[in-house]
């Protein structure tokens, strides 16, 4: 390799990971996801966008093909425009593509499980080459052990491998890119407490995202979620860098947070669009620069962001502002086989033809009459024809539009999308304001779940599986001290200099709390009058306010303090996760409970943990001379053991579903009581 080449593929590692802790980091959350990954279908709603990671993948936005499919019928998350079917977080689906590429391809070579156990150990290998350029190791030994448990992991997998049908790749390549993006969330939240508080912190701070955190639930369960709040942490990481910055360099920070915010669009239009106002108020309150040619830059940023978005809406529906979930659902009975016609006649309403392009029709069987109403996937107008069916343009077809018809579409897209915005979003915060109100909502979805009188725990096989926010990452618990340093830090301000606040003024760190802050607090209340509901499981809802708040819990200086010891924090975290998996392994077989009976058992004891963190933070915050570092340590680390000794024993005992990657942990898994 030339030294030209090595330059720059050095540079381009630093801009992605910034430094070796950083890329080691990466690799091991991956490396970690993997040991607990299972092909498979938890959530019913990934058969839909399985099915629509298919067609994008043959380069088309509509369904033809189902290759996923529990029962006939069974694929909520799929809407119909014109005849076509068509799934939704079409820009999260779009970041699988290569991957499905490039499963296949590797595929044509090599057997598929034997390709992912391949990619792993791959990636095994290549962790365990960066930790030993670190200088407290020796490099040859490090090495030469960690290459050989790699590869008897691997052997041994081999050994034990079974066979993975090879039309389940596009459902790994699906999992395997919110595995990469669970990773990049902890990677992006080391840079971003890197860059204030030291690396020793951001490295703490990235690895607990993934072990400690619903992030690493549902890595491997594919949902919008954990890509969403990967975003959201790049907009706030790229908002402090622009605050640390000077000239050019910051306005490119900059626009890369209105570039990350203006992607979410082609995800989730209702969530982006709170990313957008917040990231847009907290940015002109806080910022330097306001002139005309910055303002025009992170403008013309956000709208070539949010292109894609506009362009495949406008591709599906013909209207720039109605994404796919604004269109008809396909009725839940739905059957996705052919009808059967009378061979002797054609097909009536489109009944019984074959879609163009190899679709299947849908037919929906409705209550009301027993009447059948047939729709078809693949087949239909095509989004460019009008109601009427007269396909525009060509010969004999309408005249070009003129700058006048030009100029009144835009601004009918604008007043469409205005009007979606004020139906959507003022809904959502009206409504969360009112769930302010009520206490007893509140103390489900944020401390305690339990069995809730308004869940209809049936969807759930009337098992209660669905955690509180708490119980999810009991290390909130530590920002209980957040009162406390907040009350400190008024009273050491000048009082008659309060009227005179600056919001400019503020350091770079104060400007990036504001902006976690604001979108913490408006991206939960938007999501209130939806909680508590089943099947959140994690209260799935609020993923991006949970990566926001291990920030917060890092912004507590008596948790940095409590990992200045590396070796005693460490230390605490091995010891208080075998704690949590003897009490937690061990109470679910003496006791002999059922899903939900072992789900709420846990849940109790993550919220034990998270009161001992807050009482521990909030005490060494307050100035208790008993409560030292290494106790908050300790304390600390019981929340962090008990997280992870969920997320071990959801992938391995709790809910069990699809097949493991690593045939060796199926193997494992056998060995544990199966509820």
């Amino acid at each position: 390799m030339s030294d030209g080449l090595r330059r720059r593929l050095v540079a381009v590692g630093q801009w992605c990971f910034g430094d070796r802790p950083g890329l080691v980091l990466w690799l091991g959350l991956v490396c970690w996801f993997g040991l607990t990954w299972r092909v498979g279908f938890f959530i019913q709603d990934t058969y839909a966008m399985g099915n629509t990671l298919v067609a994008l993948a043959d380069g088309q936005l509509h369904v033809t093909e189902l290759r996923y499919s529990l029962t006939f019928g069974s694929q909520p998350g799929l809407y119909q425009y014109q005849g076509r079917a068509y799934g939704r977080n079409y820009g999260m689906l779009a970041l699988a593509v290569p991957l499905v590429w490039a499963l296949e391809t590797g595929a044509t070579v090599v057997a598929p499980r034997l390709l992912l156990a391949g990619l792993w150990t791959g990636l095994g290998l290549a962790l365990v080459t960066q930790v030993a350029e670190f200088d407290r190791f020796d490099r040859d030994r490090t090495r030469a052990v960690g290459s050989l448990l790699v590869a008897l992991l691997f052997v041994a997998s081999v050994l034990t491998a079974t066979d993975l049908p090879a039309d389940r790749l596009a459902l790994a390549a699906l999992q395997l890119s919110t595995m990469l993006a669970a990773a990049t969330a902890g990677l992006v939240l080391y840079r971003l407490v890197d860059r204030f508080h030291g690396r020793r912190a951001g490295l703490a701070a990235g690895l607990a995202l993934g072990i400690a955190t619903p992030l690493g639930f549902w890595a491997t369960l594919p949902k919008r979620h954990t890509v969403v709040a990967t975003l959201v942490l790049g907009v706030v990481y790229a908002f402090a860098v622009s605050r640390t910055r000077e000239g050019d360099a910051a306005l490119r920070a900059r626009a890369g947070a209105y570039a990350l915010a203006g992607y979410i669009t082609w995800i989730h239009a209702f969530e982006a669009l709170f990313v957008v106002a917040v990231l847009a108020a907290v940015d002109l309150l806080t910022a330097r620069d306001r002139s005309v040619r910055t303002l025009a830059v992170v403008g013309l940023v956000l709208l070539v962001a949010s292109t894609p978005m506009l362009a495949t809406n406008y591709a599906i529906s013909g209207n720039p502002a109605q994404p796919p979930r604004l269109l008809p659902g396909i009725d839940y009975d739905a059957e996705f086989a052919p009808e059967q016609a009378d061979p002797g006649s054609g097909p009536a309403d489109g009944a019984g033809a074959t879609p163009a392009g190899g679709g299947t029709p849908v037919r929906t069987e409705t209550a009301a009459g027993g009447r059948t109403n047939t729709t078809t996937v693949g087949g239909g107008a095509s989004p460019s024809e009008t109601s009427s069916g007269t396909a525009t343009g060509g010969a004999g077809g309408p005249a070009p539009p003129s700058p006048l018809d030009i100029l009144g579409g835009a601004v009918g897209t604008v007043s469409a999308i205005a009007a979606t915005v004020s139906a959507f979003a003022g809904e959502a915060i009206v409504g969360g304001l009112a769930v302010l109100t009520q206490p007893q909502r509140l103390w489900h979805t944020f401390v305690r779940s339990g069995t809730i009188p308004s869940v209809n725990y049936a969807k759930n096989g009337y098992e209660v599986i669905d955690l509180s926010v708490l119980e999810a990452m009991p290390l909130l618990g530590a920002l209980v001290a957040l009162p406390a340093l907040v009350g400190r830090r008024l009273r050491s301000l000048d009082t008659p200099s309060l009227g005179a606040f600056d919001p400019r003024r503020l350091s770079a760190v104060r400007q990036t709390d504001l902006l976690v802050v604001s979108l913490a607090a408006v991206m939960t209340v938007a999501y209130l009058p939806r909680l508590p509901l089943f099947s959140t499981l994690t209260v799935r809802y609020l993923h991006p306010v949970f990566a926001l708040g291990a920030y917060g819990v890092w912004r507590v200086p008596a948790v940095r303090a409590a990992v200045s010891d590396s070796r005693w924090a460490v230390g605490s975290y091995l010891g208080a996760l075998a704690f949590a998996l003897a009490v937690l392994v061990g109470g679910t077989v003496r006791l002999d409970l059922a899903v939900g009976e072992a789900v709420q058992y846990n849940a109790l004891w993550n919220l034990a943990a998270a009161t001992v963190c807050g009482a521990a933070v909030l005490g060494r915050t307050a100035g208790v001379d008993r409560i030292s570092d290494r106790v908050v340590a300790v304390a600390v680390a019981l929340p962090v053991g008990f997280a992870s000794a969920s997320l071990l024993l959801s992938a391995l005992v709790y809910f069990r579903y699809g097949t493991y990657a690593l045939d060796l942990v199926r193997v494992v898994a056998d060995l544990l009581p199966a509820l």
